[in-house]
């Protein structure tokens, strides 16, 4: 099998990390906007976590000319009104966009306001675009607490909510390892791998 090239549309750390980690055992070399040097200004309008995918992914083929990927992320939080779920708007709040500390403290506060019941739900929208044609996915996670509580470890791989993201053993989500983190979700991790695969090659 010969090896191909899939752009990944994110400069995000973790989003990286995660989708070298998923892809190791496959001949799929990956590269992103910072590799090629190429950044595009998407308006991400979309009503839905796929629709925006869907835009940065568009975007960004027509750019390179080559299978591309792209996720759009959002999540909600049980035991929290309507009007304070995030949504697709996880880093954006009243308008402003949030540093790393800021989500930590702003998302602790209100799982100190939500209680135990603080349980947090994301859902992430792919679009993969290839010579083949355009396939869409929607991802869940396996559900989370919400600690008002940060980690002492406040090192992260690009999600600055894993620092007070708990597991029900009451570990937080920074501290696992890669093959924790996989393990966690291993039929959900290996559904995904499938998909992104089958529709590569």
């Amino acid at each position: 099998m010969e090896e191909i090239t899939l752009f990944y549309a994110t400069t995000n750390k973790a989003k990286l990390h995660n989708m070298y980690y998923r892809l190791r055992n496959h001949p799929v070399k990956i590269l992103c906007p910072d590799d090629l040097n190429i950044h595009i200004g998407v308006d991400e309008n979309g009503k839905t976590a796929v629709e925006n995918a869907l835009l940065k992914a568009s975007a960004y083929f027509q750019a390179v000319k080559m299978p591309t990927i792209a996720g759009d992320s959002g999540m909600n939080i049980q035991g929290l009104p309507q009007e304070e779920q995030p949504g697709l708007y996880v880093r954006r709040v009243n308008g402003k966009i949030l540093t790393d500390d800021e989500m930590i403290d702003y998302y602790s506060g209100l799982a100190g306001r939500a209680g135990k019941d603080c349980i947090l739900n994301y859902f992430t929208g792919i679009a993969l675009i290839t010579g083949k044609g355009t396939f869409t996915k929607v991802l869940k996670e396996v559900p989370l607490r919400l600690s008002p509580v940060p980690n002492t470890n406040r090192k992260h791989r690009g999600n600055p909510l894993d620092v007070i993201s708990l597991l029900e053993d009451g570990r937080y989500f920074n501290d696992l390892s890669d093959e924790e983190r996989t393990a966690l979700d291993e039929a959900g991790e290996a559904e995904f791998t499938n998909w992104i695969v089958s529709n590569l090659f």
